[in-house]
């Protein structure tokens, strides 16, 4: 079985994924500009730049991991089935905003700074 290692995994661009979302960023707004927002290649080009600068934001560098290095895998799930929850009731999102809001901005006021 072939294993991956360091040497043999394909190393990501990370200043070419950059200027293609920056690129396609520039073109879509171009055609936004020049002809109309409803132009199919403008929302093509956005939607394509705005992917591509989450692959460039989320890319490893020489200085720090890649954005998903530490991420647990209960995380990913407990994120795709808030998600699909979402979709299903969108309403969910006003109580779900201000629980967030609670649990990331008032509770850590109370409680001070964390002791190590």
């Amino acid at each position: 079985m072939n294993q991956v290692t360091d040497k043999n995994r394909p190393q990501v661009n990370r200043l070419l994924v950059g200027f293609i979302a920056i690129s396609c960023l520039i073109a879509g707004v171009s055609i936004a500009v020049y002809d109309s927002m409803e132009n199919f290649w403008c929302g093509s080009f956005v939607r394509v730049g705005a992917l591509m600068g989450a692959f460039y934001y989320a890319a490893p560098s020489k200085g720090r991991a890649a954005a998903w290095a530490n991420i647990s895998p209960w995380w990913i799930v407990g994120t795709a089935g808030m998600l699909l929850f979402i979709v299903r009731k969108p309403r969910v999102l006003i109580p779900l905003g201000i629980a967030i809001f609670v649990l990331g901005v008032v509770i850590p006021k109370i409680l001070g700074p964390r002791k190590s």
